[in-house]
């Protein structure tokens, strides 16, 4: 991560910020295999193997503790870093459909 300027709220000029992120995946069970079988005639609970998790849907977002504000943010580009001072150009565009980042 890095920072190059420090952030403030344009709401409420607060400077503490949360980053969170909401997910909703799909898992995938497997039934019927050999090994649930063998499972289910020894009583185990769970009856079913493990298959795959798929990331259906996710937001990201920084959230000011001070008034609650919410600023959408990408945390899962191909660039591993965090650019704060992107995320501060982007907040006082409050969610203009399409931000100019770069002027």
């Amino acid at each position: 991560m890095e920072i190059n300027k420090s952030l403030s709220c344009p709401k409420c000029e607060g400077v503490h910020f949360e980053i969170k992120r909401m997910a909703t995946y799909l898992y995938t069970y497997k039934l019927n295999t050999p090994l649930t079988e063998e499972w289910s005639k020894e009583n185990e609970p769970l009856p079913f193997l493990f298959d795959n998790r798929e990331l259906i849907s996710s937001k990201e977002y920084l959230e000011c503790k001070e008034c609650g504000a919410q600023f959408p943010c990408d945390l899962y580009s191909k660039d591993t870093k965090v650019h704060f001072t992107i995320l501060q150009k982007a907040i006082p565009s409050d969610y203009v459909k399409e931000p100019n980042y770069f002027g």
